[in-house]
């Protein structure tokens, strides 16, 4: 017999997200239960059988489901975790439709700036709390609200204790080039991120963003930043096309990037290359929405292509402050014409390849970390079909029932 010291039974829908172990696309078993030691997946099956085919270990856990739907934890891939201040006038002015010319992200940067380490560590646990009520067991933590050497290296500080504190899995990933900071020259700034920020800030962070759009870089400048990066062990991310049409997608397949992201205008030929690629696009529905851009939306397209999808939730203080990743989900379904099988695997499998862990989440199987969500819902159905509702009752994050 197997020996576990988690067992999940009475589950009447399990979402695997791997197609082969089950029905449909995202591998659908019924009546069906999952077992873990030491936080991996040691068995997976029907419901019926778990008693005679696992042994539990002295202090085990048992969650019975009471025929509740059960998925993968969410894997958030596109999240600005570490800020401070609030932007919330801001958005009740571009709901108005009234300007805000103080405002922007060198807003936050600033209150960003005279924050101390011990508030942003603070403010981050809060966050990755209310991440963890809704369900995200592996998240992103981008930098770029510091945009100096010390500022920067604070954020990713905060990032590698909120990381070693658990429990949940935080990937850091530094965005020195979000914006060019007021009172710098865009070449200055790019210099200093080349020859300064990156070789200091190697093995702080798993990868390297950039933003290629009107009012923040080029793509040449995002070029040398991602070049550099990846000559420095780097993997590299891309924030691309969000407010106009750009060569970011083809930067991001030259270069082999694990993901570009947004991407809300394609050009002509842009999604048959990333369907020929490994890059994920990873879809951010909440900022989409909130800047009145859907009608212009892409993910349809690129999801007819066969693009490799991620949904994320784009967590930032300007125009996307949710965590809710059933939201998301709807939004995706909703606005952006995915449906509800696409939005799902996208904000599991999809946000861990887009992350470059799929190999230990975002899906089920055996030897995976055991990271569930237990729904108040007997079908994965309705996430999209109860809109903007926090489904998720039960975490069960690397093994550990960490939620409720």
């Amino acid at each position: 017999m197997i020996q576990a010291d988690l067992v999940v039974h009475g589950i009447g829908q399990l979402v695997t997200g791997e197609a082969v172990q089950g029905e449909g696309p995202l591998g659908l078993l019924e009546q069906a239960a999952v077992a873990s030691r030491h936080g991996q997946i040691v068995w997976m099956g029907p419901t019926g059988r778990w008693t005679r085919r696992v042994r539990l270990t002295e202090g085990a856990t048992v969650v019975d489901a009471h025929g509740r739907c059960v998925i993968p934890g969410f894997v958030d891939s596109h999240v600005h975790l570490l800020w401070a201040g609030s932007r919330a006038d801001e958005h009740a002015a571009r709901i108005r439709g009234q300007a805000f010319p103080a405002g922007g992200i060198m807003r936050s940067v600033r209150a960003t700036r005279e924050a101390g380490e011990e508030d942003l560590v603070e403010t981050g646990r809060r966050r990755l709390k209310s991440f963890l009520r809704h369900g995200v067991t592996t998240v992103e933590a981008k930098t770029g609200y510091g945009l100096s050497v010390d500022a920067e290296e604070a954020l990713l500080r905060a990032a590698a204790r909120l990381a070693a504190e658990g429990p949940q899995a935080v990937v850091p990933t530094f965005l020195g080039a979000h914006v060019v900071p007021d009172g710098v020259e865009p070449r200055d700034y790019v210099d200093e991120i080349v020859e300064v920020m990156l070789p200091r800030f190697r093995g702080m962070a798993t990868f390297c963003d950039a933003w290629s759009d009107p009012g923040a870089f080029d793509v040449a400048q995002c070029r040398r930043i991602l070049i550099r990066a990846a000559e420095l062990g780097y993997l590299l991310k891309l924030h691309a096309a969000q407010l106009a049409p750009g060569d970011g997608v083809r930067l991001a397949v030259e270069l082999g990037a694990a993901s570009v992201d947004h991407v809300h205008f394609l050009r002509e030929g842009d999604a048959r290359l990333l369907a020929v690629s490994q890059v994920v696009c990873v879809i951010c529905p909440g900022t989409c929405i909130n800047l009145r851009m859907a009608t212009e939306g892409s993910a349809r397209t690129l999801a007819a292509a066969g693009v490799r999808l991620a949904i994320a939730s784009d967590f930032n203080p300007g125009t996307s402050c949710s965590e809710n990743m059933c939201l998301t989900i709807g939004l995706a379904c909703q606005e952006l014409g995915l449906t509800p099988e696409e939005a799902l695997l996208g904000a599991t499998l999809g946000g861990a390849r887009a992350l470059r862990v799929s190999r230990r989440c975002g899906s089920l199987r055996l030897g995976k970390r055991c990271d569930l969500n237990l729904l108040d819902a007997e079908t994965y159905l309705d996430i999209p079909y109860r809109f903007g509702v926090n489904l998720v009752t039960d975490t069960i994050c690397n093994g550990r029932l960490v939620a409720a």
